[in-house]
């Protein structure tokens, strides 16, 4: 295993206590609050051939420099988030990585998606930085990956790790969902005040009710609306990056055909910005500023 791993007396419980939740009880039927579990942070197994997920525990110790963590939005039942975490794992050198994801699904199923939002940032977002930092204070590179109310998750969890630890931070948005009254400004914030530092990337689809195509100050946004397949779709950003990272889409019927666009003014887009890619395409990324005006990826080029 890459991951030291014991079995404390409360790994059982913790356990337990998931397979309850997930299984999809009512807040009334549930023992705990979501703020007292707010979540279960899952690391790949070893052998990505046939990839199994390791629940982290307080006692597991990460010897490895580099880490990548997937998670979802408002009440969404797939844990897509655990195909992207796999797809990447079988991308990169595990001796050098560790790749997973964050369920927070029980917490994000609120009655409207603001107060998911706000669940992500004020519990989820924190306790998964705080878990994060607990695996290791030598982390060198933390890739998160947002989807919709995610996004408050993984830039909470950002701000934890920025604190706590020196690693280079690279925050993923995927079709970001701000409710009204809130600053958009403090997505990404990290890559505005310590751009050495930090780098983030937003790709969003332009959704007939105008609710999520937002225009990130602190990232480097990129629109993917005239490449979707089917409908302008709020989920359609996690499916297409999914498929930057495997070559394909393999996820909706309606995708599978269809050629992976990804390339706009000379610059390919996705998981390719991304260090798990390389080090040599990081640093090009490094240089793409964050503008108001997005990139626009339209049916041209297909993933390399």
């Amino acid at each position: 295993m890459l991951c030291e791993r014991r079995h404390p007396p409360g790994l059982i419980l913790t356990l337990v206590l998931a397979a309850v939740l997930l299984a999809g009880r009512s807040r009334a039927e549930t023992p705990v609050s979501s703020a007292d579990f707010p979540g279960v942070l899952y690391l790949v197994d070893s052998d990505a051939n046939a990839p199994g997920f390791i629940v982290t525990s307080e006692d597991m110790a990460c010897a490895e420099p580099n880490l990548v963590v997937v998670t979802h939005g408002w009440y969404e039942r797939q844990a897509w988030p655990s195909s992207m975490a796999t797809a990447i794992a079988r991308r990169v050198d595990r001796q050098q990585w560790q790749c997973g994801w964050y369920d927070w699904r029980v917490q994000a199923r609120r009655l409207r998606p603001s107060h998911a939002a706000k669940m992500g940032r004020e519990v989820a977002g924190p306790w998964l930085g705080n878990k994060i930092v607990t695996l290791s204070e030598n982390w060198r590179h933390v890739h998160l990956i947002g989807h919709s109310a995610g996004v408050w998750v993984v830039n909470a969890a950002a701000e934890t790790i920025a604190r706590e630890t020196t690693a280079e931070i690279h925050i993923t948005f995927l079709d970001a969902y701000v409710p009204d009254g809130w600053d958009e400004k403090a997505l990404g914030r990290l890559a505005q005040t310590n751009p050495n530092r930090s780098w983030a990337d937003h790709y969003f689809t332009r959704d007939p009710l105008n609710l999520t195509e937002n225009v990130l100050t602190g990232a480097h946004n990129v629109d993917v609306t005239a490449i979707n397949p089917g409908i302008r779709g709020h989920l359609f950003p996690w499916h297409w990056y999914l498929a930057t990272i495997a070559g394909r889409y393999a996820t909706d019927e309606r995708f599978i055909d269809t050629p992976v666009f990804c390339r706009a003014d000379g610059i390919t887009y996705g998981f390719p910005r991304s260090l798990e890619a390389g080090p040599p395409q990081w640093q090009v990324s490094l240089t793409l500023p964050a503008v108001d005006v997005p990139v626009r990826i339209r049916r041209q080029d297909t993933h390399p």
